[in-house]
């Protein structure tokens, strides 16, 4: 591809750019960490060439810097992500996730009968990782084994379901 036909996605001023996103999946995750509520300029750039990946997805977001909690939903959609946060057109961090090996209060578990669900036990979910790619998770309390697909993300407002998937 000559430069001449390479796309260019403008840079932000200031904000968060989380690039390397796994193609197909940009979408779910603004929708996950909430940014398809802000009010504020984004870019989405989906299904993007990419040397290293073959395809990826890439979102720009003005005015918004993501919490501890959102980055973590992020890794767990997809590991590998990096998040560079800019101020005046330059990156001042950029930051590379990585999946962990535990997951703690982020995804519910969907056996109903799951201690980690039950009204009068104060005790917050947690998984194991098993496999990163496909993801494959544990739960610690009652066993249960979940796939990307099949996860639901625990928000104070609502809980949140992936939408996409990759195609291997």
């Amino acid at each position: 591809m000559g430069e001449s036909n390479k796309l260019k996605i403008p840079k932000i001023k200031k904000g968060t750019v989380i690039d390397h996103i796994d193609a197909g999946y940009a979408l779910s995750i603004m929708d996950i960490i909430g940014l398809g509520e802000t009010q504020n300029l984004m870019t989405i750039g989906v299904n993007i060439e990419s040397k290293k990946y073959g395809k990826k997805d890439i979102i720009k977001v003005e005015n918004v810097f993501l919490t501890e909690t959102q980055i973590q939903q992020i890794s767990i959609i997809t590991p590998n992500v990096s998040i560079s946060l800019i101020e005046d057109f330059n990156v001042i961090e950029k930051l590379r996730l990585k999946l962990p090996k535990m997951i703690k209060k982020l995804i519910k578990c969907p056996n109903s009968t799951c201690i980690s669900n039950s009204e009068k036990e104060p005790i917050g979910s947690e998984f194991n990782v098993l496999n990163e790619k496909p993801l494959k998770i544990q739960c610690i309390y009652c066993d249960r084994i979940l796939n990307l697909d099949e996860l639901v993300f625990i928000e104070k407002k609502r809980e949140k379901r992936i939408k996409q998937r990759i195609q291997l």
